[in-house]
């Protein structure tokens, strides 16, 4: 089963569990619908995306574990308090985090309680959760990251607690040292073993060394949108949660984040709401399906 957490910045949401299911401008989950913008906003662009891989794919609906956080804490907190005191009944094969803010106790008691399990879950984690992570010194105990070249920047400096104090001016990162940077972050036990850096290039990492790098389709647009990194973290753990090789799961979610831009063709104006519902198409085609 495919667990994905993070919070949503909707004041009022309350702490949500339950099977997901994307439709365009409805995203439900459990009892709970998200309608218009909120269906692709940050966790939920990831969530959306997870679903309609698992769909066009048929693999099992995913499960989300939600909360509204609009910058004070209380979702991050409540969500991970959640997950681990119930992670041995969840008892998911697959565990994404997402976005959540700067916590320590919590976020160890979760990884530690994971690492307990009989059988324990593949830990993913992007965004506010990569970042946390490092800062915590537990990004070993996760299995793969999802960085684009900044936050990678933030992984291969050893002495950075914050993005904001990484030693180099963080956006003059150039994808050709994606390589060099990678290996630094496993080499100071900064990342897991897989990573797959998101940049107009993207790179599979693993153990610290580029195995594949995948720049095919070409779809230079799709760039400037904001959320097309969070549907790649989606569209991975989909893969992997159905039994997909991690290795093949990141170059072909790669893939079909790209192949979803060559058919959207967004213009400067194009929204990540118009790009998920095309993943599925994109998917079947990558895949073959």
């Amino acid at each position: 089963m495919l667990l994905l957490v993070g919070t949503v910045p909707i004041e009022n949401l309350p702490l949500t569990y339950g099977r997901v299911h994307y439709q365009p401008d409805k995203l439900t989950i459990g009892d709970y619908v998200l309608e218009g913008q909120y269906v692709t906003l940050g966790t939920a662009a990831m969530i959306s995306s997870a679903s309609a891989t698992c769909q066009a794919i048929g693999a099992d609906a995913p499960y989300a574990l939600v909360m509204g956080d609009t910058g004070m804490g209380e979702g991050t907190m409540k969500i991970l308090k959640y997950l681990t005191e119930e992670l041995n009944n969840l008892a998911p094969s697959v565990v994404t985090l997402h976005y959540i803010l700067p916590t320590r106790e919590q976020f160890m008691n979760f990884v530690n309680t994971a690492h307990k399990m009989d059988k324990r879950p593949f830990l993913i984690a992007d965004a506010g959760a990569l970042l946390n992570a490092k800062a915590v010194k537990m990004a070993p105990q996760f299995d793969l990251f999802t960085p684009d070249p900044g936050e990678l920047s933030f992984l291969a400096d050893p002495d950075a607690a914050h993005p904001a104090y990484v030693q180099h001016f963080i956006f003059s990162v150039d994808q050709t040292e994606v390589p060099r940077l990678s290996k630094d972050a496993y080499d100071h036990g900064d990342a897991p073993r897989y990573m797959i850096v998101k940049a107009p290039v993207d790179h599979v990492v693993v153990e610290g060394k580029t195995v594949a790098t995948i720049n095919d389709p070409n779809v230079p647009t799709m760039e400037p949108i904001g959320g097309t990194g969070d549907t790649i973290t989606g569209e991975v753990s989909a893969l992997i949660s159905s039994g997909m090789d991690v290795v093949e799961a990141c170059i072909a979610a790669c893939k079909i984040n790209r192949t979803t831009g060559e058919l959207v063709q967004p213009a400067p104006d194009t929204t990540i709401a118009q790009f998920i519902p095309f993943i599925g198409e994109a998917a079947k085609k990558v895949l073959g399906k």
